[in-house]
Parts: C-alpha cells; sequence; structure tokens
C-alpha cells in the first residue's frame, strides 16, 4: 500500500520541534503565532498515528493553539513526526459520525477540498 499526505507547515522532524513555516512559505508574517482551530496528523516512534483537532475561536470555551503549541501538544503525545492539516472553519474531526470538536464556522461543519476517512474492516 503507498500512502501520501499534504498539508504544511512540517511540525515536528525527528522528534524535535521544527516548524518549516518561512521555508513552506504557509503563514505570512506573523500569521505563526496566531491562536486558530487546528487538524494535524503525528506518528510516534512505537508506530502509533496521532490525528488531533484542536477546537477554536470560541472566546472563552476555546481559543485555539499557535502553530508551536499544536507542534509541543504532538511532541508531547510521543510524536517523532507530525503535521498541521487544514484548520480554521474546515477543523472538524468525526469519530463514528459524530463530531468530537464544535466547527468555528457558526458551529457547522463545512464543505472543504481535502478529507481523509479511516476505516475499520
Amino acid at each position: 500500500m503507498q500512502t501520501a499526505i499534504g498539508g504544511g507547515p512540517v511540525l515536528v522532524q525527528s522528534g524535535t520541534v521544527m516548524i518549516f513555516n518561512e521555508k513552506e512559505m504557509m503563514f505570512t508574517g506573523k500569521a505563526i503565532n496566531d491562536k486558530h482551530p487546528r487538524t494535524c496528523m503525528g506518528y510516534t516512534g512505537d508506530g502509533y498515528l496521532i490525528i488531533m483537532a484542536i477546537q477554536g475561536r470560541l472566546p472563552g470555551i476555546a481559543e485555539g493553539a499557535t502553530l508551536e503549541q499544536e507542534a509541543k501538544l504532538l511532541k508531547d503525545l510521543g510524536c517523532i513526526e507530525a503535521l498541521n492539516l487544514d484548520g480554521g472553519g474546515s477543523s472538524c474531526m468525526l469519530v463514528n459520525g459524530k463530531e468530537t470538536i464544535t466547527p468555528s464556522s457558526k458551529g457547522l461543519q463545512r464543505p472543504v477540498p481535502a478529507v481523509f476517512i479511516i476505516a475499520h474492516q
């Protein structure tokens, strides 16, 4: 089986927080320090896949995360490699058809051009 995934910027590489925002030209200016809803994934040294959605833009409930905060969370979970995916109003995660976070787009899921599905057979 072959697998490919796109996103960015890189958050963790070889077990170290290394955000390649400038090299990848993902977020301009000071946007790297802005808190937003985030979606990310990484894998641990013992082969576990970590998929995370961070709720945000809900003042007093969930503020979101900066890219550095997101990277540190993934590293703390044991990720040796991790990648930021689409975020903001696109951040939503369903498990068995149920939302795990409230989307920031007026609390509603919105159409997005990218999605990944993990199906247990």
